[in-house]
């Protein structure tokens, strides 16, 4: 074979592998994504199989009696979806443990995706003052310990949907262990499916100044009307960490 023909084929391969969907280049851009829930396969008007109450000891869907019933929470479905229903006047914390889970590394999911559906809000309520601390829906990330005085407590950010508080505001409670980013507020879009999405690596860098450990604690949700004696209602849905290129 001339050797003018088989510089020719070997250039030819290398742009044929260059451009192949099965190259390793794209092999290592799949997306990455990690489910939390969807809360499919679950069962319409009972507590979500897979949370935890808010120290991660117990499940509340194996609660039973007057325990039970201050969980405001229940799968719904609507032309064919699933998803998590608060409605009500005080709430519980529902959480999701993740300290435990296996190939779970923040740092390979960092963006938190989320739907909430707004349809009563407290009204008055303002995350900033403690006797109105109330909010038709949140979703934290629980990470490390940090320390309040004498005793430990989680450090999180909390992203909430406030009463009053206009979108972006940013708030440090619990000596600083809790931040709160407001991501809407009022009636904006109310009544409709809005999705969010939050670079939890980036905030906890921002807000806690050092590196967040590879695993959170947990992921919890809570929404809650009691300071105002209101009535909160929201839905939740398709709650994933996920890749920074999808």
């Amino acid at each position: 074979m001339p050797q003018s023909l088989l510089t020719y084929i070997t250039l030819l391969l290398i742009v044929l592998c260059a451009h192949s969907p099965l190259s390793a280049q794209d092999k290592s851009e799949a997306p990455k994504i990690f489910l939390v829930d969807d809360f499919d396969n679950e069962t319409v008007d009972d507590l979500p199989e897979k949370w935890f109450n808010q120290k991660g000891e117990a499940k509340p869907i194996t609660y039973t009696g007057d325990l039970r019933a201050t969980y405001h929470y229940r799968i719904m479905e609507e032309e064919g979806n699933m998803f998590l229903r608060f409605e009500g006047k005080r709430g519980k914390h529902l959480s999701f443990p993740l300290r435990n889970k296996e190939h779970l590394d923040i740092y390979e999911t960092p963006i938190l995706t989320w739907k909430w559906r707004i349809h009563e809000y407290p009204a008055g309520a303002n995350e900033d003052d403690g006797d109105k601390n109330d909010a038709a829906a949140s979703i934290y990330v629980a990470f490390d310990l940090g320390r309040v005085l004498f005793k430990k407590v989680p450090k999180s950010i909390r992203y909430t949907w406030s009463s009053t508080l206009p979108k972006g505001t940013e708030l440090s409670k619990f000596y600083g262990n809790q931040k709160i980013i407001v991501i809407g507020t009022g009636g904006d879009k109310q009544g409709e499916w809005q999705t969010f999405e939050r670079d939890i690596v980036a905030d906890y860098k921002r807000l806690f100044g050092d590196n967040p450990p590879a695993k959170p604690l947990a992921i919890l949700i809570l929404s809650d009307a009691n300071n105002t004696e209101d009535i909160a209602k929201a839905d939740y849905d398709d709650i994933y960490l996920k890749s920074a290129q999808n």
